[in-house]
């Protein structure tokens, strides 16, 4: 049915923004089939993503906060300026995290010695120890959801998952330059 849609609407087709009404909502009711599931996949995924979690050791921190604390654990020294690169957010919105990993004293920042607008970032201890956990947790994640994954699907069908996610990463990101 999927294939139908592509081979009906998609290829050797476009849209033009003065079709009739008719012709609109026809296609979007046949077009919407292929990206309502998408819609389901990143609405759950966000609800994931911003879910609060015991990692087995320390507090109950999102998935960004605890990817920002083990991307600080394994680069001493990081900055907010190139966490802000890695993450595609901006400076600010990685100082609010930033801020409230360093309330739970899991990250602390050191003045650079040659800017004094710069700061260095660093886990302390129990950062160090809750980074290791999340590694573990997301080890053990990551296994268990691909196994599940692979009793329906093939290596090579959930390959091309990973590089089509890929690939429609690269596109959002050069539209969002525009």
């Amino acid at each position: 049915m999927k294939k139908d849609i592509y081979e009906n609407e998609i290829i050797d087709n476009w849209v033009r923004l003065d079709d009739n009404k008719k012709d609109t909502d026809r296609k979007y009711k046949e077009l919407s089939k292929l990206l309502d599931p998408m819609y389901d996949f990143v609405l759950a995924f966000s609800n994931y993503y911003n879910t609060r979690r015991d990692y087995g050791f320390g507090p109950e921190l999102t998935m960004i906060e605890v990817h920002i604390l083990t991307q600080i654990s394994d680069n001493p020294s990081i900055t907010v300026t190139e966490l802000a690169k890695t993450w595609h957010r901006s400076t600010s919105a990685i100082s609010q995290t930033v801020r409230k990993l360093m309330k739970q004293d899991l990250v602390y920042r050191k003045n650079s010695k040659t800017n004094g607008k710069i700061f260095h970032l660093y886990t302390s201890s129990i950062g160090d120890k809750l980074a290791l956990a999340h590694k573990k947790y997301d080890n053990i994640d990551i296994l268990k959801t691909r196994k599940k994954l692979l009793k329906e699907y093939s290596v090579e069908e959930l390959v091309a998952f990973d590089n089509i996610c890929a690939s429609y990463t690269k596109l959002l990101r050069k539209s969002e330059k525009k």
